[in-house]
């Protein structure tokens, strides 16, 4: 928590520093962001349902940090979006593979805490490192001594500080990233329709023939005209 309270500072202090404001947070506002609703339903099952069987809490964990990994790599076009994905997936990953967040008690006490993970290893979805963890490097191994609460942090962790600094910083000034904002500028073609082809012209039809009683009685009148011949 405070390394992530340490990441939204330095986000501020970027973004201000470049002349951002934070009005701009709302002039492009991420896609589906109904998967946040999502992940919170599915650990508020894995908690209420970690009653009757205490594995599903993991589970759904994990379930709900893969969750909100989907969510920032469909908003990818943020600087920062591929981080925080690839972070969340890390640690859902560690989580689903030890049945909790592997912590190192060494860590801890060389980051200056109190009460390690192995005086209370019933706390939360954590669990001891050992040698039995599988991918320990993707565990809480990275000491972190910031005073108001020092704490051991994973390289998941450190990728979702650091990506939602960069997304915080520049989403203050309205930059996207270089594919989106070529997608942005680039000017659409009007559709063009399909030019319908000429049909042929059809030939007129032909005269009419002249009728065959006109010519009969012309034939009679000239009969009628010509002279007898008597022997």
């Amino acid at each position: 928590m405070a390394l992530l309270l340490l990441a939204l500072a330095a986000g501020l202090a970027a973004g201000y520093a470049r002349g951002g404001r934070l009005r701009r947070l709302g002039e492009r506002p991420p896609v589906r962001s109904r998967l946040i609703l999502t992940a919170l339903g599915a650990y508020a099952v894995g908690v209420a349902g970690s009653w009757v069987w205490e594995p599903l809490l993991p589970a759904m964990t994990a379930l709900c940090w893969c969750t909100l990994a989907f969510y920032a790599w469909l908003n990818r076009s943020y600087h920062g979006a591929r981080l925080i994905a690839l972070g969340l997936a890390a640690n859902g990953l560690v989580i689903l593979l030890n049945g909790g967040m592997p912590v190192s008690a060494p860590a801890q006490q060389r980051a200056g805490v109190e009460t390690t993970v192995a005086e209370r290893p019933d706390e939360g979805v954590v669990t001891l490192a050992g040698d039995d963890t599988r991918l320990p490097w993707l565990g809480k191994a990275i000491p972190v001594a910031f005073p108001p609460r020092p704490e051991a942090v994973s390289p998941g962790d450190l990728a979702v500080a650091a990506g939602v600094a960069a997304a915080l910083a520049t989403a203050m000034t309205g930059r996207r990233t270089a594919p989106a904002r070529e997608r942005a500028e680039t000017p659409r073609r009007p559709q063009q329709r399909p030019v319908p082809r000429p049909r042929p012209a059809t030939p007129p039809p032909p005269p009419p023939e002249p009728a065959d009683d006109r010519a009969t009685m012309d034939d009679d009148a000239t009969a009628a005209e010509s002279p007898r011949v008597t022997a």
